[in-house]
């Protein structure tokens, strides 16, 4: 009897070490678990940040554009049907041009 006593100690002490162990991969996990997410908002926090900036330029560019619409709509009533083709193809040009510079930088 006292045998199988401490045959069941010594069983239920390993069985406390092997559930001690895995509390512990189970703890590391979690930490891993947490850089990953910290890492993850750090990332969001910059995408956003990114995106505030570029909603603002595309403001700025909007107002810009509305501003030399109205330029070119004042032009427009001063001149004839020919020359607003030929003012509209050249500001068209100057657009596309403004449009590829402004996407490839």
């Amino acid at each position: 009897a006292v045998v199988s006593t401490q045959s069941t100690g010594a069983q239920q002490q390993q069985i406390m070490r092997d559930q001690d162990e895995q509390l512990n991969i189970v703890g590391q996990s979690i930490g891993r678990l947490k850089q990953i997410g910290t890492a993850i908002g750090d990332e969001v926090e910059d995408q956003n940040q990114l995106l505030d900036d570029f909603y603002s330029d595309m403001g700025q560019t909007e107002r810009r554009m509305q501003s030399v619409q109205k330029k070119v709509d004042k032009i427009l009533e001063k001149v004839d049907s020919k020359k607003q083709n030929l003012i509209i193809g050249i500001l068209l040009i100057i657009m596309i041009v403004v449009v590829i510079l402004f996407f490839s930088t």
